[in-house]
């Protein structure tokens, strides 16, 4: 039963009404435009259903021990009724839904500074693994300090395209842009209370928008990938998304002590 509920759910939110290409007016740069990831290509992602949120309905999230979530705060701060999506780039073809038995929240988060957007969630359950869901390579401990500017990355969501106004998300297939880090100080030029717990990618080709909160950005380094971010603002425009405006992430190198004390995460030196 709660099966079918939630294919309901995701239903009714459009999910599996995919428009056509018709109603976009030309190719997005936007992440959920810019190119349809394969099912083996984030097998970490997963989606977030938000039941009891009037901000959120949809975020993402990222799979760091078969047992543990991680996203954003601004995503759970209200203590919602949350279900994860695992395996699910293909919305219509989930893999796996799980409950969450334990939202923390990270004690010093703050929505009006854009402070510590982090939340672990574990779930009712352990999540099998297989080739399309995975635990992420969280970033190493040798990693505190990189900056990372320059770094070419990879930043994936379901959210909205930008493409049209009122789009349904999650839209029904995973999609990601590759985008490079920009400094902080350029990035500030954008926002406000840049810290130096935020890392920042360019948004000059497209990036993150409305429903990818909670969602990867990655590189590759010696043929492995870690996930360095996680996406928690970005400036809103006409649908969302404003094209030219950096993407400000949660710099997770900072986090890693209190994710390895909060959590089955395993870090590697």
């Amino acid at each position: 039963m709660k099966f079918v509920l939630l294919l309901s759910a995701l239903a009714v939110g459009g999910v599996f009404a995919v428009g056509s290409s018709s109603d976009s007016t030309g190719p997005s740069s936007r992440i959920t435009g810019g190119a349809e990831a394969g099912p083996r290509d984030v097998p970490f992602i997963v989606g977030i259903l938000i039941s009891g949120s009037n901000r959120h309905a949809f975020c993402a999230g990222i799979l760091i021990s078969t047992t543990h979530v991680l996203t954003t705060a601004s995503c759970v701060s209200n203590q919602p009724i949350l279900t994860i999506l695992l395996g699910a780039s293909d919305m219509t073809r989930i893999q796996q839904f799980i409950g969450v038995a334990n939202i923390l929240i990270h004690p010093n988060y703050s929505s009006l500074l854009n402070r510590d957007d982090v939340a672990i969630l574990t779930m009712d359950r352990p999540t099998p693994l297989n080739e399309y869901i995975q635990v992420a390579n969280l970033p190493r401990w040798a990693h505190a300090g990189n900056s990372f500017n320059g770094f070419g990355t990879t930043v994936s969501g379901w959210g909205n395209t930008g493409n049209r106004d009122n789009e349904p998300v999650p839209i029904p297939n995973l999609h990601l842009i590759r985008t490079p880090v920009i400094t902080n100080l350029v990035c500030g030029l954008s926002h406000n209370f840049i810290r130096d717990d935020h890392i920042c990618t360019s948004g000059d080709n497209g990036g993150p928008c409305d429903g990818d909160d909670g969602g990867p950005v990655t590189i590759t380094e010696a043929g492995e990938t870690f996930v360095i971010g996680m996406h928690s603002f970005h400036y809103s425009g006409l649908f969302g998304c404003d094209r030219g405006r950096s993407a400000v992430h949660v710099r997770l190198a900072n986090y890693l002590s209190w994710i390895s004390a909060n959590s089955d995460a395993i870090i590697r030196s």
